[in-house]
This record gives C-alpha cells, sequence and structure tokens, in this order.
C-alpha cells in the first residue's frame, strides 16, 4: 500500500505532466490558426499571448490578494488552489471546443487564457508541494523528476499533436474536428481533478502563510534583475517554439512540409529534457568518470527515442550530436548555477546569430532547435540567483518570478510583427536579444539591497 507521500507524489506527476502537454500543444495551433483564419505571423502569435498573459494576470491577482489581506487564496490551501486552477484549464478546453464549433479566433484565444489563467495556480501550488511530499533530503530530487515528466510531455505533445492534428484530423481542412482533442483534455483534467481531491492530502494549516502588505523582496537588487532574466527566457523559449515552424517552412531556410516541421518541435522541446537529465547526473555525487559515461548513454538514448517517435529516424544529427557534446562538456566545467546559466546563454546567443545568418542550412536548422537543449538549465539557474538572500521573502519572491512568465505573452507577438514587416529569418533577432540579457544578467549578478520598497 502506498504511503500518504508517495500517492501525493504520483498525483502531481499526473499534474506535471498535464500542464507541460497542452502548453506545448500551442506551438502546433499558431500556424493551424494562421491557415484557418488567414493570419499574418503577428495575429497568429496571439495565441501564445493569450496564453502567457494570463499568467501574468493570474499572478498579479495572487500578489495583490496577499498584500491587501484579501484571504480568498489563503484560504483555498494548496489543495484547493490546484482543484481551482484545474476547474479554470478544465473550463477553458470547453470554450475551446465550442470556438471549434463557431469558427471564432477570439473565443479560442478566450479558452487558451482560461486554461493559462487555471495553469498560473498549478505553477503556484504544485512546486511546494513536490518539495514537502516526502524527505527534506530528498525534496531536489523529486523536482527534478517532477521537471522530467513536465519535459518529456512537451516533447511528445508535438509529436502526438502532429499524428492527431494533421493526420487524423486533417484540421487544415476540416477546422470543427478541433473540438475533439480538446474534449479528451477536458475529460483528462476532470480525472485528475478526481485523483487530486480523493487522494491528495496536505496539512494547510503549515503552509500557506500570509505574507508581507509591503513587496520588500523589490529591495533585491538580484530578484529585480532575476524577474526580467525570467521574462526574457520564457519569452524567448515560447517565442522560438511559436515561430520555428514558420522559419522551417519558409522559402529562405530549408523549406520543409508544414506537418514535416511539426515533427522537428519535439526535438527542440524535447533537448530541454535531455539537458535537464543530464543536468540532474552532473549535480549528482556519483564519481566523474562514471558520470561523463552516464551522460553520454542517456543523452544518446534520449535522443534516439525522440527521434525515433517523432518518425524522423533517418536523418543526418551529425551535428545535434556536437551540441550534446558541448553540453556534456559545460557541464562538466559548471562549478555553480551562475556559472552553468553563462555558459549556456553564450551557446544560445551563437546558435541565435547562426540561425540569423547561415539560415538556409541545415547547420542553421540544428541550431536553432539545440537552442531547447540549453534552455533547460536556465530557469532553475534563473530562480537560484533570484532567491539568493531573500530569507523570509523567497515565497514573495517566488510570486514575482512567476508572474514574469509574462514575457511568453509578449516577445512572439513582437517577433511575429517583424516578421510580418520584414521576414521570418530576421524576427529571430527577438529571441537572440532575450538570450544576451540573460547572459548580461550572469555575468553582472548583484545581490546589492536598494531600500526602494519602505
Amino acid at each position: 500500500m502506498l504511503s500518504k507521500n508517495n500517492a501525493n507524489f504520483i498525483v502531481l506527476l499526473f499534474l506535471f505532466f498535464g500542464w507541460g502537454f497542452v502548453t506545448c500543444l500551442n506551438d502546433l495551433l499558431t500556424p493551424i490558426f494562421k491557415h484557418m483564419f488567414v493570419l499574418n505571423q503577428f495575429q497568429a502569435n496571439f495565441v501564445s499571448f493569450a496564453f502567457f498573459i494570463a499568467y501574468f494576470i493570474g499572478s498579479l491577482l495572487y500578489i495583490l490578494c496577499s498584500m491587501f489581506g484579501i484571504s480568498f487564496f489563503y484560504k483555498l490551501g494548496y489543495k484547493g488552489l490546484i482543484l481551482f486552477g484545474l476547474a479554470l484549464s478544465a473550463l477553458g478546453c470547453l470554450i475551446f471546443t465550442i470556438a471549434a464549433l463557431l469558427g471564432s479566433y477570439p473565443l479560442f484565444l478566450s479558452g487558451l487564457f482560461s486554461i493559462g489563467f487555471g495553469f498560473t495556480f498549478l505553477q503556484i501550488s504544485a512546486n511546494p508541494l513536490v518539495i514537502i511530499s516526502g524527505d527534506k533530503k530528498t525534496a531536489a530530487s523529486r523536482l527534478n523528476l517532477a521537471g522530467g515528466f513536465n519535459s518529456l510531455a512537451t516533447a511528445l505533445a508535438p509529436i502526438v499533436g502532429v499524428l492527431v492534428f494533421y493526420t487524423l484530423l486533417q484540421v487544415n481542412e476540416y477546422h470543427e474536428r478541433l473540438k475533439y482533442p480538446y474534449i479528451f483534455l477536458f475529460l483528462f483534467f476532470a480525472i485528475v481533478i478526481f485523483l487530486i481531491w480523493k487522494f491528495l492530502q496536505t496539512k494547510e494549516d503549515h503552509v500557506f502563510n500570509a505574507q508581507s502588505a509591503k513587496p520588500y523582496a523589490l529591495n533585491h537588487a538580484n530578484l529585480l534583475f532575476g524577474m526580467l532574466a525570467i521574462f526574457f527566457y520564457v519569452g524567448s523559449e515560447v517565442s522560438i517554439g511559436s515561430n520555428l515552424i514558420a522559419y522551417l517552412k519558409s522559402d529562405a531556410t530549408v523549406s520543409l512540409a508544414e506537418d514535416i516541421a511539426g515533427k522537428y518541435l519535439a526535438i527542440y522541446w524535447g533537448g530541454a529534457m535531455i539537458g535537464r537529465f543530464l543536468g540532474g547526473i552532473a549535480l549528482s555525487n556519483i564519481s566523474k568518470g562514471y558520470k561523463t559515461s552516464l551522460m553520454v548513454f542517456i543523452s544518446i538514448l534520449l535522443t534516439c527515442l525522440i527521434l525515433y517517435t517523432a518518425g524522423i529516424s533517418n536523418i543526418n544529427i551529425t551535428y545535434y550530436i556536437g551540441f550534446i557534446v558541448i553540453s556534456i562538456t559545460l557541464f562538466t566545467f559548471s562549478i555553480d548555477a551562475r556559472t552553468n546559466l553563462v555558459l549556456f546563454s553564450i551557446v544560445n546567443v551563437i546558435n541565435l546569430a547562426i540561425t540569423a545568418t547561415i539560415h538556409n542550412s541545415y547547420f542553421a536548422l540544428w541550431a536553432i532547435l539545440s537552442v531547447g537543449l540549453f534552455n533547460s538549465v536556465m530557469w532553475p539557474n534563473i530562480f537560484t540567483l533570484a532567491l539568493d538572500g531573500l530569507g523570509e521573502y523567497r515565497e514573495q519572491a517566488s510570486s514575482f518570478l512567476v508572474m514574469m512568465i509574462l514575457g511568453g505573452a509578449i516577445l512572439p507577438i513582437i517577433q511575429g510583427r517583424i516578421a510580418d514587416n520584414l521576414n521570418i529569418v530576421t524576427s529571430f533577432i527577438v529571441p537572440l536579444m532575450g538570450y544576451l540579457y540573460i547572459l548580461c544578467y550572469g555575468l553582472f549578478y548583484s545581490k546589492k539591497h536598494l531600500n526602494v520598497i519602505r
């Protein structure tokens, strides 16, 4: 019989997998809606805007309620907050199915907003619950495993999405069929709601504490600049995913068919999964020689699995192998979060420069896909640096950092506008600038106390 902590953790793994899968499907919706409603790239990127602006609004609402003593979220507790978020996301799936029947782009966006709004409260509550669902000594291990399930979902979503959207449902010809996947997702959320309600057990009185009425966390320079780093990291990652199919389809690049380009999304998002597993091994206490061998084995295994599952196993992956070797080497020489962030940011800046300059080559294709591999460490490293030295304000600071997922709403539409006014290749200057900022944050990171909030 499972213990309470083990049962909690298994249920939470379903949660991490679910929100990763649904989030990554948005990258396939962008070209589908572009075709369905005859949109330009700017308009199509409102898929990301509607979804990620909900994170900003939800996080801001959560922070304001805490600051003004409104106890709604406090009374819900972790379990109630998860159920509330799942209910909002399930409602979004229903709105999406109605939009498919009516053929309404604004209604589609409303459904995506509701899904993202619900996911905000999952983000706020699920991560701390993973930490307390077991021994404190193994909390980091549980977080890595939960993150691995989330990354697995982001790798599988493009593969499953291409099969369902393009092959089975042929949604480019039969738009109303878009309702079927989201009916299934509604049922999935309903099942997870039941599992959470039935099996998740928490001690709310020891978990949720009222936050300070003033945002004293903002007195810390490393948090303020870290918030911008999260903004640019999420924005750059989502921008690339949202515009990757358009880039790979372009006559200026490698001119792939849309369904084939969609399969390559699995490599981009799967790279984050590979990188997280490599990072977990690199930070373990096993011997250096065995550690390197294990990283090589895991990276080969996962890469082959992604390529085979995506149905693109007959391609030349020499360049990608080279990028994996670079990542393993950098993991070996990364002594702390700051060094790791700087080294991986440098590689992504170079990758984006390659994407924009020698864009009509397969080297550029693998360079842009490899960005996902080097993205894997950025979220935890930025969080680590941004929360360093905040003590009792860590929870408040975490809410501010989650709020900056706003970048996933803003940067894609900026890139879309540049793509329409200039071209899709030039538009990748947007994520390039994002990684340049992250590099600067790593290089010039400071823990200076500012005293801006008194």
